[in-house]
């Protein structure tokens, strides 16, 4: 449920309690400053308004007015660097430069930096800022840490370093969720590591759906992650390691994967486990990328138009044409915030806006050098109107919210000139004291926000920020918190009885309405269907909100089912009771413990909480001997016999010569006799094994041990100076799928000292091998280049022109091409011009100092 508060034009959106707002960046990283996602039982805080890239810097569009009305006064960027504005809790604002690895930290309310930045050039393109409920944090995937964010005069605390490395970081709630190279999960809050999971196959990412935490693995299981062990919410139709899941950062009811191979969208509700897919007609040249929703459509991005699909997930299709995104084709930013979709490009004047009901419009940044205007190329930009020199009088109270003030559109000036923030009493109507901070030499920007607060109504103020009689520059922006009327919120799809603890949550009564129905399918049931008011209609804390849903639905047929399976899906789907009275025994063609009659009938209407009787066949069943059979064929003939079956995976099948899914244990023992409904235990053989570490071991020995547990080998040459042993292995040690091939480094060549180094033997056969001669003269009378002996190593071979005749050259050592292997060192000859000649031979790793030089390769 998402429960929204009106806003004048303003700030971005701050978080009231747990209330979290989705924020998507395709390219980069953008939190929302409420978060992520969307919590149930708290209100939002909703102006309208988003911080987007523009050009060399960053605007606050509003999306009431479709204009940029504030915009940060420095340069950010430079030629065609990318920005990330990524707003942060209590107020603030961080500037990501992707680029350069800068980030910057800003008041957001003056735009005024607030804190010193970082640099990190090194990690430029692999830095992101997310946010939580209570904190901001620096996700370095190139250092592999994790920075919690000072809040402005704190002292910064040490880093998280994630050994495993970081494969990506999600934000739910209070928590990030940290997927690691090697396919663990961890959770971090606080600014330490809580715990760690893994699931029993690798993970292509995590998500966020319905406020949820949600892994999804490589074959499309979608794992609710949060509660104290992993639960599988369901399957999506679409898998493998190439799937976009849906960006986080624009979560809400719905689990969401988009195919960029099939242009496929998947769609999973982890409450009910329903899934669909739709299928877009975007063409083979297509770059879609992860998509966002917001209400009842999802939205997917294509780069390559730049385009943006819209799928209404009522009807489970696309709707019309894709959206044009302004802008060339390529990366753009798409981020869900303020109840408004938004899709971005840095350099184009226009940003794509779209709001909850699925209409679209085109807002305008404001002109800059460096941008284009694709949607406005035939065209005069509209240019905004003039706003009133004064406040507006103060509207009579009621259960409306007072007219506002237009926004302040204008740059603030820069000015050396101090002013003092006046004092604004408490309760003060916020038009008034607008009036006054205006005429203070200030500029007013009035929130409203969701505090209750007894004897104060809509348009009361509650306090200014900054707070009164603090020195700012004249022009500054000084924001006018104030009472803000209420929203109904939407609770539709929602469980009645779950609804009414959110309503409740928000102070607004809850009152069932005229019952619809009958229900067409199970998940309907109890689910509110229509509510009054509608939602986003404006209501006081006290009122009454009537919901109304189906409570009533056509019983399925579950004669000859299996007595327990029939009662649970009627107790767990249908929510009825369920009573069961043992019949005779069964006739010919019948087993015991299927259901014989039901009372009342199949296709009979029963409502929510009535009596379903189920009459079974009594006796025992005697299963036999299971054991050595495939586990799907073992059970269906376990069930077939009225009893409960559960497969449970056991050892490895590598290594034992038997199937994997073969059963090798059954508890009770087949020839047992077993009450009808009761549970067979089947243990087989398992396709995950655990995979060992042969780091150090030698890679025959390796390879048969590999082969032997049923895995894999592929054997690669590399340089190292250990020889015939294995130095690296892909995957590492830990769990895998039987039947992986396992990528084995080692070195096949056998290193030996030699006058320059430890380098390979004459005839050596190594990559890139550069064989190196060892030239001595002995004739003496100054023949040996002036002097009567003279030596020197040289890649020349003998015979060449450049050798006098008087030095004979033998094969001396094969070195290595330097950059081919680490922990290498290079060598050169040099020599002086003149005569006699003295040769020296120099480990450097840049050309040394001489009148001439010849590299001759590295050694160990």
């Amino acid at each position: 449920m998402k429960l929204k508060w009106l806003r004048g034009p303003g700030r971005p959106a701050k978080r009231v309690g747990a209330a979290l707002l989705a924020v998507v960046i395709l390219g980069g990283v953008l939190a929302a400053a409420a978060g992520i996602g969307y919590t149930a039982a708290r209100p939002l805080l909703n102006d309208g308004s988003a911080f987007m890239g523009k050009g060399h810097t960053a605007a606050r569009l509003n999306g009431e007015t479709g204009r940029s009305d504030a915009e940060v006064a420095m340069q950010l960027a430079t030629g065609e660097e990318r920005l990330q504005p990524v707003s942060l809790p209590g107020g603030r604002l961080a500037v990501v430069n992707e680029d350069t690895g800068k980030v910057i930290y800003l008041d957001a309310a003056t735009l005024t930096a607030d804190a010193s930045a970082d640099n990190r050039p090194a990690s430029a393109g692999k830095i992101d800022v997310v946010s939580t409920e209570s904190d901001g944090y620096l996700v370095d995937s190139e250092k592999d840490t994790i920075d919690k964010i000072a809040v402005p005069g704190a002292s910064k605390g040490a880093p998280l370093t994630v050994e495993e490395g970081i494969k990506e970081a999600v934000p739910a709630a209070d928590s990030i969720w940290v997927v690691t190279d090697t396919g663990d999960i961890i959770e971090v809050a606080g600014g330490r590591e809580v715990r760690r999971i893994r699931l029993g196959a690798p993970p292509v990412g995590v998500t966020v759906a319905d406020s949820q935490p949600i892994a999804v693995t490589e074959d499309g299981t979608a794992y609710v992650i949060d509660g104290d062990e992993p639960r599988a919410a369901g399957k999506l139709g679409v898998s493998g390691r190439s799937v976009f899941l849906g960006a986080w950062r624009g979560a809400g009811r719905h689990v969401l994967a988009v195919d960029p191979k099939s242009r496929r969208l998947a769609v999973l509700d982890p409450r009910t486990g329903h899934a669909f897919d739709v299928e877009l007609d975007a063409g083979p040249r297509a770059e879609l990328a992860a998509p966002v929703m917001l209400g009842d459509f999802a939205y997917v991005p294509d780069h390559s138009g730049p385009r943006l699909w819209k799928v209404d997930l009522r009807q489970g299709k696309a709707v019309g044409k894709p959206l044009d995104v302004p802008g060339q084709p390529g990366v753009f930013e798409l981020k869900v915030t303020s109840g408004r979709v938004w899709a971005n490009n840095q350099y184009d004047r226009r940003t794509l806006v779209v709001d909850a009901g699925g209409r679209h419009r085109y807002a305008d940044k404001g002109a800059g050098p460096e941008l284009t205007d694709t949607e406005g190329q035939n065209r005069v930009p509209e240019q905004p109107k003039a706003e009133p020199s004064t406040v507006p009088t103060r509207s009579p109270k009621a259960d409306v919210e007072p007219s506002q003030p237009p926004a302040d559109t204008t740059t603030p000036p820069i000015a050396a000139t101090k002013v003092t923030v006046p004092a604004i009493e408490r309760g003060t109507p916020y038009q008034e004291a607008c009036a006054t901070i205006n005429q203070a030499g200030l500029r007013c920007r009035p929130v409203p926000a969701s505090e209750e607060t007894a004897g104060l109504e809509a348009g009361d103020v509650l306090d200014t920020r900054p707070a009164a009689g603090r020195p700012v520059a004249k022009g500054s922006r000084v924001e006018v918190r104030y009472v803000g009327p209420l929203l109904t919120p939407a609770v539709r799809g929602v469980p009645y009885k779950q609804a009414c603890r959110e309503l409740a949550a928000v102070k607004l009564k809850c009152e069932k309405g005229v019952a619809v129905g009958p229900a067409l399918a199970p998940e309907e049931l109890g689910v509110v269907s229509e509510q009054n008011p509608l939602a986003d209609t404006e209501v006081a804390r006290g009122d009454t909100i009537t919901l109304s849903y189906p409570e009533t639905i056509a019983l399925p047929n579950v004669t000859d089912q299996p007595f327990a399976e029939a009662c649970e899906r009627l107790k767990q789907q249908y929510q009825m009771r369920c009573q069961g009275t043992v019949d005779g025994p069964p006739p010919a063609g019948k087993q015991p413990g299927l259901v014989s009659t039901q009372v009342p009938a199949a296709d009979a209407v029963a409502k929510i909480g009535d009596l379903v009787q189920l009459r079974y066949y009594r006796g025992e069943s005697t299963p036999g001997n299971v054991v050595g059979t495939l586990v799907t064929d073992a059970c269906a003939t376990i069930k077939s016999e009225g009893l409960d079956c559960v497969p449970a995976a056991g050892k490895c099948a590598g290594g034992t010569g038997r199937p994997v899914n073969e059963v090798y244990d059954q508890n009770p023992p087949g020839g047992t006799p077993v009450a009808v409904g009761g549970r067979v235990t089947l243990t087989h053989y398992s396709e995950n094994c655990a995979l060992g570490n042969y780091v150090n071991t030698a890679p025959d020995a390796a390879c048969a041990d590999l082969q032997a547990k049923g895995f894999g080998c592929n054997p690669v040459h590399v340089l190292n100076p250990t020889p015939n042993a294995v130095v690296a292995q892909d995957p590492p040690a830990g769990p895998s799928k039987l039947g992986t091939a396992v990528t084995i480094k080692f070195s096949p060549w056998t290193p030996a000292p030699s006058a320059l180094g430890t380098a390979y033997p004459p005839g050596t056969a190594i990559p890139g091998g550069r064989l190196v001669y060892h030239y001595t003269c002995s004739a003496g009378g100054g023949k040996c280049r002036g002097l009567d002996r003279n030596e020197f190593y040289s890649l020349l071979a003998p015979g060449s022109p450049t050798v006098d005749a008087d030095f004979r050259g033998e094969a001396h050592a094969v070195l290595m091409t330097c950059g081919t292997a680490p922990g290498q060192r290079k060598f050169w000859r040099t020599w002086n011009g003149g005569s006699p000649r003295y040769y020296q031979h120099v480990a450097s790793e840049t050309r040394p100092a001489a009148d001439d030089s010849e590299e001759l390769g590295c050694v160990w």
